[in-house]
């Protein structure tokens, strides 16, 4: 399928969406939008692929919403979030698979709420995210006030965006909110052995600790404990199970084609 503003590829399991309007630093118009619905919905349901990784074409992840746009069909923001930005995060955080951000330059506003949504984030030394919308007398939307005091806590995530602070690479390495930090030119390179390496392992183990971590931010300790017992005993001697035993043995890497 081809798309106005998002390109995808795929290969060896593992399938890149690079947001692709760079000379607008890849700010979210209307059809970028419903692009990025649709990308991420055929990626989620795409039982060939194993690690997604987001990314954006050119200098910037997404410089977020494009305020240049006049004739956007949203009745108001509300629509525009629920209707238009929602779906997309609901297929990133659901999908059975890692999705992971790869962030050069800014990842401001909506692009930073993308950008930390995922699973797993690698950035380049220039890159940062940015809680914009204060310098527009806003508030921090893409579901932003809830991902920001995670990781930073209550004051300092109030702090960065009230005065909309740039959260450099190296905070974000020290924060938590990157796993991975590499220079500009070696950042796709960085992302995609990582992701390979991930589309090796095991699809059910990947998949069922995602649920079970994203379920956990909201649940109780004995909630979590009894869905990881549940879980488990499913995948106890499944062929998966079975076959990580035997490579163990082995000696060998498993394989779970």
């Amino acid at each position: 399928m081809d798309f106005k503003t998002v390109k995808i590829n795929k290969k060896n399991k593992v399938a890149s969406i690079e947001i692709n309007r760079p000379d607008v630093l890849n700010a979210f118009n209307s059809q970028l939008i419903w692009d990025l619905q649709e990308a991420t919905k055929l990626v989620k349901d795409d039982d060939n692929i194993r690690v997604v990784i987001l990314s954006g074409s050119g200098r910037a992840f997404s410089s977020g919403a494009d305020l240049s746009e006049a004739d956007a069909n949203w009745d108001g923001s509300k629509d525009a979030l629920l209707r238009g930005f929602k779906p997309s995060f609901e297929n990133i955080i659901s999908m059975p698979k890692p999705v992971i951000a790869s962030i050069q330059g800014p990842a401001a506003g909506i692009g930073a709420a993308f950008a930390m949504a995922c699973d797993l984030r690698v950035m380049s030394d220039d890159a940062y995210i940015l809680s914009v919308f204060s310098n527009i007398a806003l508030i921090p939307d893409g579901g932003l006030s809830w991902l920001l005091p995670k990781y930073l806590g209550y004051s300092k995530a109030y702090e960065y965006a009230i005065e909309a602070k740039k959260i450099d690479a190296t905070e974000c390495l020290q924060f938590g909110l990157a796993n991975k930090v590499t220079t500009v030119d070696k950042l796709k390179e960085d992302t995609l052995e990582w992701a390979a390496r991930l589309a090796k392992r095991s699809p059910q183990a990947l998949a069922n600790t995602k649920k079970l971590m994203r379920e956990s931010l909201s649940n109780s300790y004995w909630d979590t404990y009894q869905s990881e017992a549940e879980i488990q005993n499913s995948l106890t001697r499944s062929p998966q199970n079975e076959e990580a035993v035997i490579a163990f043995f082995e000696k060998r890497e498993p394989n779970f084609d």
